[in-house]
């Protein structure tokens, strides 16, 4: 099993999925999307919703991956430790994709993404400062504080660390 980095979700080490491609639409009703899902290099389809917050799989090709395929993969997954449902994946497969570009937006400025999570997912992205001093962490999450009570996470590079809860000033 392949665990990512960015949620919960562990799949085959054998059949992993990824997101090359993510466009959405912010609606009244949710946020309709689609995210084009490829397995070494081949396009399998899409994962689209309308905005209603269902989510479903589409095959590119019925002939080399198809509806079915696709329930085989979901149902070698975890998701926690537990069975994944098709929401979780659909999610979990676009988070690390949203995730990884952030990561690699903020690395470009000179500064790290930190995150807030609510069930696994990233819910809150912003970036801070690179701590130049050992205290820096203390200050990113005072940062952070002011933005929300809920604990926050930094990418260290590796791994994402818990920064300390502090009470905003």
């Amino acid at each position: 099993m392949i665990n990512l980095l960015h949620s919960p979700l562990a799949m085959p080490a054998d059949q992993p999925l990824t997101v090359v491609y993510y466009e959405h639409l912010e609606l009244s009703t949710g946020v309709a999307y689609r995210a084009h899902v490829h397995r070494s290099g081949q396009q399998l389809g899409v994962i689209e919703s309308c905005g209603t917050g269902e989510s479903q799989f589409l095959p590119a090709d019925l002939e080399s991956y198809d509806f079915k395929d696709f329930r085989t993969f979901v149902a070698s997954c975890l998701f926690k430790g537990e069975s994944a449902t098709d929401q979780q994946v659909h999610e979990a497969l676009i988070d690390e994709y949203e995730v990884s570009l952030a990561i690699a937006a903020a690395a470009e400025r000179g500064r790290l993404l930190a995150r807030e999570v609510t069930d696994g997912f990233s819910t809150t992205l912003t970036t801070v400062p690179r701590a130049l001093h050992p205290h820096g962490h203390d200050e990113a999450a005072a940062q952070l504080a002011r933005l929300s009570h809920r604990s926050w996470e930094m990418w260290t590079g590796y791994r994402w660390q818990r920064l300390p809860q502090t009470q905003p000033a």
